[in-house]
């Protein structure tokens, strides 16, 4: 007889002193718009009109009486953290936090100039988790390192469209060797037609990240100035590949990469394709046009 295996292992929580918190975020509702009804589980396929209308209110729904039977002295040490993630644009941002020393928040809304990256790219996530807010003792079983989260929702707001965009996997040895690449590459891609319309789940270029700073990315380690870089490199590696279709293309395929790329570049006034092929031979222009897509300047600010 075959061993019973749980096919899907539950991540290890050392806190069995913060186990009842868990699941304190259970009942909590994400409204996209006023006038809606709850989101219905974690993940949500919306089409344009609503991803362009979306105004997100999360209702935690933390009585006084739960966080007090859960945390009782101890919830002044912990916050509410919610927070907006972006994947294609590789940034997370800090939308509220509460200290649960408070009084508990009945309703957070999302501020709308949060929102713009979300809705050109069409995908983002909203998070909420209850996280210490300071280095403290709390005694066996609680967490005691900053940051450290005991309760955590997140939510997946995207497009049903049929495009793709980059996907980013580490640049492992063997194939910098493989590709005879020096040992300190930082970024290497492999590019498909980008004016082609991908079906759902697949991607129409893979980005190779060096080891380390892949991993530190993957954990969110990265500072949000990385982050900006990375992209950045990226996007201009994808732009400068000879197998992207470019040069071969006439127009820009709607729902393709392409226009997704046209569209960030810049915003509110998508880019023709003229335009960006111009950027093919003025390499320093393109990486202009995408620094200022990513307001690198500013990211760089914060170093």
């Amino acid at each position: 007889m075959n061993a019973w295996v749980r096919s899907q292992p539950k991540t290890l929580r050392p806190y069995f002193g913060a186990q009842a918190a868990e699941g304190l975020l259970d009942e909590m509702e994400l409204f996209l718009k006023f006038g809606d009804a709850p989101v219905q589980g974690n993940r949500l396929i919306v089409d344009d009109s609503q991803m362009k209308d979306m105004a997100p209110r999360l209702y935690p729904k933390l009585s006084e009486e739960r966080i007090n039977a859960v945390f009782g002295e101890r919830r002044s040490a912990f916050d509410l953290v919610v927070t907006l993630r972006t994947p294609q644009m590789l940034r997370r941002e800090l939308v509220k936090r509460f200290s649960l020393g408070e009084e508990a928040r009945e309703c957070i809304e999302v501020p709308q100039h949060m929102l713009k990256d979300a809705k050109l790219t069409g995908l983002f996530e909203l998070g909420a988790s209850i996280c210490l807010s300071k280095e403290v003792d709390l005694g066996p079983g609680w967490p005691n390192h900053l940051g450290s989260w005991v309760a955590k929702e997140i939510y997946t707001i995207g497009l049903d469209r049929r495009q793709s965009a980059f996907r980013i996997e580490v640049l492992t040895k063997e194939m910098r060797e493989q590709r005879a690449l020096p040992d300190e590459t930082l970024i290497w891609v492999d590019v498909d037609d980008l004016n082609e319309v991908y079906e759902a789940g697949t991607t129409c270029a893979t980005a190779y990240v060096s080891e380390r700073l892949h991993d530190r990315y993957k954990s969110g380690k990265t500072h949000s100035a990385v982050n900006a870089l990375l992209y950045s490199e990226i996007v201009c590696a994808v732009l400068a590949s000879p197998d992207n279709g470019l040069k071969e293309s006439t127009f820009v395929a709607p729902g393709s990469p392409l226009e997704n790329i046209c569209e960030q570049l810049r915003p509110g006034e998508a880019l023709n394709l003229k335009e960006l092929k111009s950027f093919l031979d003025d390499p320093v222009r393109l990486r202009a046009f995408v620094h200022d897509s990513r307001g690198m300047a500013k990211e760089l600010e914060k170093i």
